[in-house]
């Protein structure tokens, strides 16, 4: 058995116990049947049918973190059996990604983390073997990134005291008779604007982004990026396994993403949407 999968075996060894012997309830009371069979199923060495009975649940729209931890745990599991199917390494990411945003329990939340960051590990291990690059989150754009520093209603509140403070040096400015005050209060209505227009463009665009913008993990071997013709991007990197992306459109059998600075098409069956809960 190759040493990664090794250190993904180990990890997933440990937390299926915890996992799914020891956690608190699923909120799955439609069919607790099916539930407990999955984690039997799970405990007893069986991760194929414990994936067929997590996915069952899936489809039927259950969202709750436990079972999206061991959603993700069963498909690591496989991989450690020797039963791995492709994309299995992306579907456990996206089970225990999904299980981190929706927990609020802090040791589950931390145990789909580290299990996370092993599944992770093992796809860019193989990636280097390939000769690939092995990260898998090459960073946001500026513009993204800045948006996201603060909050939605931080950005308003920023909007709105500068609008505040604009307000009050404007008056400042048309009260003071000293030519000192006239330019301090210039100095500082000119901040305040910077600040009215940056935090209110910068509230629309996190909550543009928060009601159009989707994530979504990668739960194929590669997704070849392509253009809006569908011809492959030249020399653009593979999107790899297991990697969260941004979805930003739809069309018949294809979703554009945001991965990085890259923004591309890939086939819709390649990325699975994280619940609208864990984003």
């Amino acid at each position: 058995m190759r040493r990664g999968v090794l250190v993904v075996a180990s990890v997933v060894v440990a937390l299926v116990v915890a996992s799914s012997a020891g956690r608190a309830r699923a909120d799955v009371d439609d069919d607790p049947t099916l539930f407990r069979s999955a984690v039997t199923n799970l405990q007893q060495g069986r991760p194929g049918e414990a994936i067929l009975d997590l996915e069952s649940l899936a489809d039927r729209g259950v969202v709750d973190a436990v079972v999206s931890f061991d959603r993700g745990l069963a498909y690591a599991d496989r991989v450690r059996a020797g039963g791995e199917q492709p994309g299995d390494l992306g579907q456990a990411a996206h089970g225990l990604l999904e299980a981190a945003g929706l927990a609020s329990d802090p040791g589950l939340r931390k145990d789909a983390r580290t299990a996370l960051a092993a599944v992770q590990a093992e796809v860019g291990r193989r990636r280097a073997r390939a000769g690939e690059a092995v990260d898998l989150d090459p960073g946001m754009p500026l513009g993204p990134s800045i948006v996201r520093i603060m909050g939605e209603d931080a950005w308003a509140l920023l909007g709105v005291l500068g609008s505040v403070i604009l307000g009050a040096a404007l008056f400042v400015r048309r009260a003071a008779r000293e030519r000192q005050r006239q330019i301090a209060a210039s100095v500082t209505a000119a901040l305040a604007t910077a600040f009215l227009f940056g935090g209110t463009a910068a509230a629309y665009a996190s909550h543009h982004e928060r009601i159009t913008v989707t994530r979504g993990v990668v739960v194929s071997p590669g997704a070849r990026p392509t253009n809006d013709r569908g011809m492959v991007i030249p020399n653009a990197t593979t999107i790899p396994e297991a990697a969260e992306v941004s979805l930003l459109e739809h069309r018949s059998g294809w979703v554009r993403v945001r991965w990085g600075t890259l923004e591309a098409w890939i086939p819709a069956a390649s990325v699975r949407p994280l619940s609208e809960l864990a984003r």
